[in-house]
């Protein structure tokens, strides 16, 4: 009896002690931090200026000390381009300064780098598709290209071809000359 009266008692414990042992579960309590986000006014980017030749000139300069090197180098790569495509000739064969100049400042004038940067490449653009027209039509009017009286012009539109696919169309794979800077 007194096993059984153990055993009882031994039973009893352990269903008190299992009552009396509650699992508790940590409670986690989020913090929710709210961030007031102040929103940083746009600065407005920088546009080169149409006046005139002075009034660009130091938004230039105020455009490219705003910029990376790398980016100094492609706005001049840029500038060129554009400068270069617009020249104009005058009735004895000489450039007109002021309508290059004008030319040159519609074309640039009021816009960003970025947009600056795309009038340059959209002029190598077009520059390398008129060379592409032109090598294909003198091509299309070679009947016979293993005659003997059309062999050299097809072997130099055929080498045309090759460098015209060669020619630079982004900035970054123009050339920067400065002794052809205007």
């Amino acid at each position: 009896m007194r096993k059984v009266g153990l055993a009882i008692v031994g039973l009893m414990l352990l269903t008190v002690s299992c009552k009396d042992k509650e699992v508790e579960t940590p409670v986690v309590v989020e913090e929710t931090k709210v961030e007031t986000v102040e929103e940083q006014p746009k600065t407005t980017e920088l546009r080169l200026s149409a006046e005139n030749m002075d009034k660009y000139a130091e938004s230039e300069d105020k455009m490219m000390v705003s910029l990376g090197d790398d980016d100094q180098m492609r706005l001049q790569k840029a500038i060129q381009i554009i400068g270069n495509y617009n020249i104009v000739y005058g009735a004895e064969e000489d450039i007109d300064n002021d309508k290059t100049d004008a030319v040159f400042l519609k074309q640039v004038g009021g816009k960003t780098f970025k947009e600056v940067c795309e009038v340059a490449e959209g002029y190598l653009k077009a520059y390398q598709q008129r060379e592409l027209d032109r090598i294909n039509t003198l091509l299309g009017t070679i009947k016979d290209p293993k005659a003997a009286s059309e062999e050299d012009k097809y072997n130099e539109a055929q080498n045309d071809l090759e460098e015209a696919k060669k020619m630079p169309i982004t900035i970054d794979a123009y050339d920067y000359n400065e002794e052809c800077f205007l």
